[in-house]
């Protein structure tokens, strides 16, 4: 499917006719709710090359394809696969259980989960579990999420069907102990192509929210009636349900910069100035370290310089985490020192803002080094990343780069999610655009305090 200029495809919208037909939700767990998958990839992993000699892509490509099955049927399934001989899937199912065990812990929700599922119980949305995950299991791996799950009206298990995904067995039980007459009626949320067909094959509408960096095509093949970049993104309205109500107007200060094919889908205008909206975060999230090189391709590309972070280790990792890929806004503290010390001139782009606001933004003669940024936040699709990457850009123009100095993060809030885009042209408008976004947001009382963060000046560590 070809997306449209907002990098979106077809997929992404359900279709009219699905409006007013969602009554109850059958969520996944693992990849949908919390973050296991991850965690699940480097145990798993590790066993499996001390059973044999293996490329990464090897072990890779053999877990892509059992994501999503039940424990034991997906350990026996890696076996054919990677034809190992002298082990047993008990024995390798007790090895990896005991190390999960004892980790489970490290395990966070996964971004708009708990949005999602304060949503659900406030406004009485009948809503049911359905995990691979065997009950004797799930104990131990819920057992640092404060319960939430006690709130849910149905839970279902692996072991209480005969057969596990891609057979829709589990679906079918959910939908029986929520009370379905019409599998039209549900809405399933999940993470893996095995869980789309089993869902579908379930007669349930399926959106797919993958856990993983993947081809979308393999959710189309499967049957998902939309793909969404995260469940940050779900709008409950396309689907006859109640609307969220925490995203947060922005005016825009270029209306008649603003067309409609270039938005995310959640601008409005008044007849005089165009209004985007952002989500606001809840934590707010912490990033820091040293500014390094990204692709070049930044100011030669887009005449956009962004103060790249290292995110595949460490701290940084774990808390990047906890965004889902997107376009983010927030404030930045930079520590420069000798020959990164900088001369900052002006705002990045003036036409964004007055003067009386450039005054609240503009942080040249403080001491306390503070600027607005706009983050990007994945794989970036237009350049099909390999790896993800954390790329903001601060609101100001400097006179030379600063590789090597110390940057931190105050993340406040959420914009959009990553896109693909039908032209260069159209992606640098869009960036653009988020950093109005950003601006106009950075303006609002509840967060321009955050400014004054002593983490971002330097005050205090995390």
């Amino acid at each position: 499917m070809a997306p449209d200029v907002r990098g979106r495809t077809s997929a992404d919208v359900a279709p009219e006719a699905f409006f007013a037909s969602v009554a109850q939700l059958i969520l996944d767990l693992d990849g949908t709710l919390i973050n296991t998958e991850q965690l699940v990839d480097e145990v798993v992993s590790a066993v499996l090359h001390t059973r044999g000699v293996f490329t990464p892509s090897q072990v890779r490509i053999a877990m892509e394809q059992v994501r999503g099955m039940r424990p034991m049927d997906g350990t026996k399934a890696i076996i054919a696969i990677l034809q190992l001989t002298d082990c047993t899937p008990e024995s390798i199912l007790a090895e990896t259980s005991s190390l999960l065990n004892a980790r489970w812990c490290e395990v966070n929700m996964m971004p708009g989960a708990k949005r999602l599922l304060e949503y659900l119980h406030r406004h009485k949305i009948k809503t049911a579990l359905a995990t691979s995950t065997p009950s004797d299991f799930l104990e131990k791996k819920m057992a640092s999420h404060d319960g939430w799950i006690k709130k849910l009206d149905v839970i279902t298990t692996g072991d209480e069907v005969v057969n596990g995904k891609p057979a829709p067995d589990i679906f079918k039980l959910a939908m029986d102990r929520l009370g379905v007459t019409d599998p039209k009626l549900c809405l399933v949320l999940e993470d893996t192509p095995l869980g789309v067909i089993a869902a579908k094959a379930a007669g349930a509408f399926v959106i797919a929210i993958p856990s993983i960096q993947n081809d979308d095509g393999a959710y189309a093949e499967a049957g998902a009636d939309a793909i969404l970049k995260s469940l940050l993104d779900f709008d409950p309205r396309k689907w006859g349900l109640p609307e969220f109500e925490d995203r947060i107007d922005v005016e825009l200060n270029h209306p008649d910069d603003t067309e409609g094919d270039m938005n995310s889908g959640d601008e409005k205008t008044d007849g005089k100035k165009a209004v985007d909206t952002v989500l606001p975060l809840s934590p707010f999230i912490y990033l820091g370290g040293p500014v390094v090189k990204g692709f070049g391709r930044g100011s030669k590309t887009l005449g956009i310089p962004t103060a790249n972070l290292e995110i595949t280790d460490g701290p940084a990792k774990r808390e990047a985490e906890k965004l889902a890929p997107g376009i983010y806004f927030g404030w930045a503290g930079l520590r420069l020192t000798g020959d990164t010390d900088r001369n900052m001139t002006r705002d990045t782009d003036q036409k964004l803002i007055d003067t009386t606001e450039r005054d609240r933004l503009d942080d040249t003669h403080s001491t306390n080094k503070t600027y607005p940024m706009v983050m990007s936040i994945g794989w970036n699709p237009f350049f099909e990343n390999a790896v993800k990457t954390c790329e903001p850009w601060l609101l100001a123009d400097f006179e030379n780069d600063f590789y090597g100095a110390e940057l931190r993060l105050k993340v406040l809030g959420y914009i959009r999610p990553e896109a693909n885009f039908v032209s260069l042209e159209s992606l640098i408008e869009r960036i653009h655009k988020d950093a109005e976004v950003a601006k106009g947001a950075l303006l609002l009382d509840q967060f321009a305090e955050a400014r004054k963060d002593a983490y971002l000046t330097f005050e205090e560590e995390r």
